[in-house]
């Protein structure tokens, strides 16, 4: 008796990854962020669930970043902070 479907993939077999772009440095996505948002006179996104998760990207890679990461996220809040309450 075989274990597997006909169609069903082995989920334990090792899988090949994907060719892509390495990812860049936590500082230097924290700071392209900071940047966009003290040139920005609006949120660039489209509503207040896609500046929460951007928020939560931020933390994430504040984590990783460290001291100056986390540095780098406070001064991200207080930007979006700024940007909400100009669209308010």
């Amino acid at each position: 008796m075989n274990r597997f479907a006909a169609t069903q993939p082995d989920l334990f077999a090792s899988a090949a990854a994907p060719a892509s772009a390495p990812e860049r440095a936590p500082l230097d996505q924290l700071t392209d962020m900071l940047a966009m948002l003290r040139a920005a006179d609006r949120l660039p996104w489209p509503d207040a669930a896609a500046a929460m998760a951007e928020e939560h990207r931020a933390l994430g890679l504040a984590r990783v970043a460290g001291a100056e990461g986390a540095a780098l996220a406070a001064a991200i809040f207080e930007e979006t902070e700024r940007l909400l309450s100009a669209t308010e």
